[in-house]
């Protein structure tokens, strides 16, 4: 009945029935035909069915007839381990399903425009974090062109984009966070921070930060200026990084364009102001973009969850198209 070892090792990962093995441990446990057919509520030659069958893939005897049931012969004890680590490993796998589609336990790569771009993020995070401690968040910086080619290359499950910048396509699930317009910000401590109104030549006269002109948020400035016939700033710092425009605004003294989030959320947001001048600018979309064709997974909802607990707007959309409007 015995089987050349590397024969075994060939079949039994191919041929091992997963209910003879569960018939093999309940005839262990009990030492019984008999009572292991009560048990899994089936009938005692079901049972000696089961093991036969697994004798047979096996080729060596399991267990030998006693007096009072059965009794595993030196094979079934040394196969009783594994079959009991198998069972254990299941029952572990299930326990941290579980945990995973609870978003008790598991990885999210989020991507992200620099920080503080959108940064209500890190306040999202911090709360997802402390209400599921034993997660992982990686959460990737770039352009907007580059989180959508880290979209499709599946690097990360979700990115969150202002759609007034981009245009994710018809592939991409994009789920309404919440609107917010275009405003100018100052220094809490500017000048023209305490002016109840303020006219766009008072403001042209400042200095200014500005993004490059190849960025996506520089070029909505420019639309928006350009459809309520306003001249662009003349500014005197080009910088791409949002760390280096709020440090300008902060420590300079210098205006620059930004969004209400970015008055909200930001650090050291104590220390900035909207300045009373209104551009005619559309509201702008923000949005959780995701493939379509995966489904998102219980943290990337917890997280978006989070984000719209903080703007306000708990109520759960897909956007039905994914073009912006074109201002």
């Amino acid at each position: 009945m015995e089987l050349p070892d590397d024969t075994l090792i060939r079949r039994l990962p191919r041929h091992l029935k997963m209910s003879e093995l569960r018939v093999f441990v309940a005839v262990l446990e009990h030492r019984s035909f008999r009572k292991a057919a009560a048990v899994l509520h089936l009938t005692q030659p079901a049972v000696t069915k089961a093991i036969a069958g697994l004798e047979a893939m096996l080729g060596v005897h399991l267990f030998d007839r006693a007096s009072h049931g059965v009794v595993p012969t030196a094979h079934g004890l040394t196969f009783a381990p594994r079959a009991l680590a198998i069972f254990d490993e299941l029952r572990r796998a299930a326990q941290d399903l579980a945990l995973v589609t609870r978003g008790e336990r598991g990885t999210l790569r989020v991507g992200i425009l620099p920080m503080p771009a959108i940064p209500f993020l890190p306040v999202a995070v911090r709360q997802l974090a402390d209400a599921r401690p034993n997660i992982f968040v990686t959460v990737v910086e770039a352009r907007e062109t580059e989180l959508m080619e880290r979209l499709h290359k599946r690097d990360i499950e979700v990115a969150i984009l202002r759609l007034a910048l981009i245009d994710p396509g018809d592939d991409m699930r994009v789920d309404r966070l919440f609107d917010e317009r275009l405003c100018v910000v100052a220094a809490r401590e500017h000048r023209l921070a305490a002016r109840p109104r303020l006219t766009w030549a008072q403001l042209l006269r400042e200095r200014w930060v500005m993004p490059p002109a190849d960025c996506f948020f520089y070029e909505h400035v420019l639309r928006t200026l350009d459809r309520a016939g306003l001249q662009m700033p003349s500014h005197v710092i080009e910088a791409f990084s949002i760390h280096v425009q709020f440090g300008m605004v902060l420590h300079a003294g210098m205006l620059s364009f930004g969004m209400r989030s970015q008055v909200e959320f930001a650090p050291g947001k104590e220390f900035l102001v909207r300045l009373p001048f209104e551009l005619a600018s559309p509201e702008s979309l923000v949005a959780a973009v995701s493939l379509r064709s995966h489904a998102p997974s219980p943290l990337a909802k917890q997280l978006v969850e989070h984000i719209r607990g903080l703007a306000g707007t708990t109520q759960s959309r897909e956007v039905t198209t994914a073009r912006p409007q074109v201002d």
